[in-house]
């Protein structure tokens, strides 16, 4: 027997090869004006404004001013974003003495962010009758010409070895702390070299050591409020907080008269019910210290 060959519609398949082919010239087309329009966009983007740098955003800065930051990125002329150099711009800005690092971002388009990271300024000093700021690292800016922020306590009476020291303390202590601080005396004595008078913005004197008035006034804003205060926020009884060695609270009158005995634990039980009830809560706070002292 023959076998039977089934017959091939030639009509189908001229059919099938003509759509096959129309598509994969569609396809093909379509390839070719995605490329066009890519290097039209290319070309637009390269060569009109759009590519051209027209803004800038600082973010991160407090003590130098937008302003000194997008002068040295030097893009008043609207240099094209693609051939920008952030590097050596980076290297400009990095050149002002508060500045420690910048990071500078590229937009899709024409704008830049510059990521700025300044260092702290810890306290201002005098030189040549003018105040100037002094960093973190210890560098004293004696051409500073912006404005010295409020909250950096004033140096008094610190030479290079002294002032290093507490240029120190104050970098690695919490800045709320720190803001809290107007002015701080070096006061040495002569079996306490390290010894610093610090006046608060709150009106309240504190003596303290160098090397330990960072960890001890972290419990400052414990012990301003439990001292008794009128109200204008004066103590009720004038005295000092001494943090020199351990942590008592002085008054005034004690000094005048040749005692120096803590009134937090023998003075405070003579004052009023009021008074040693505030008392007694400086004491909780002080004996916070001497815990962690031991």
């Amino acid at each position: 027997m023959k076998e039977h060959i089934p017959q091939i519609n030639n009509e189908y398949l001229k059919e099938k090869r003509k759509k096959q082919l129309l598509k994969r010239r569609r396809r093909q087309r379509n390839v070719m004006i995605a490329l066009v329009l890519l290097v039209v966009l290319i070309v637009l983007y390269m060569f009109t404004p759009i590519s051209k740098i027209s803004s800038a955003t600082v973010e991160g800065n407090h003590n130098v001013s937008k302003e000194e930051v997008i002068k040295k990125l030097n893009i008043s002329q609207q240099p094209r974003i693609y051939a920008y150099n952030s590097g050596k711009a980076k290297e400009r800005i990095e050149q002002n003495d508060l500045i420690q690092s910048v990071h500078i971002k590229k937009g899709l388009f024409n704008s830049l962010t510059v990521e700025v990271n300044e260092y702290d300024i810890v306290g201002v000093t005098s030189e040549k009758g003018k105040n100037v700021p002094v960093l973190e690292t210890g560098k004293v800016l004696s051409d500073f010409k912006g404005d010295i922020p409020n909250e950096a306590p004033y140096l008094t009476g610190f030479k290079s070895s002294e002032k290093r020291k507490i240029v120190q303390t104050l970098s690695e202590m919490d800045s709320k702390i720190r803001g809290q601080i107007s002015e701080i005396v070096y006061a040495p004595q002569k079996d306490q070299s390290q010894l610093i008078q610090l006046f608060m913005r709150d009106g309240i004197e504190v003596l303290g050591n160098m090397n330990s008035i960072n960890q001890k006034l972290k419990y400052y804003p414990s012990m301003s409020r439990a001292l008794d205060k009128d109200e204008t926020g004066h103590l009720k009884e004038s005295g000092f907080i001494d943090l020199s060695v351990g942590a008592t609270f002085i008054p005034y009158n004690n000094v005048k008269d040749g005692q120096n005995n803590s009134a937090s634990s023998q003075d405070v039980q003579k004052s009023s019910a009021s008074t040693n009830e505030a008392k007694e809560a400086l004491q909780s706070a002080l004996n916070k210290i001497k815990e962690k002292d031991k």
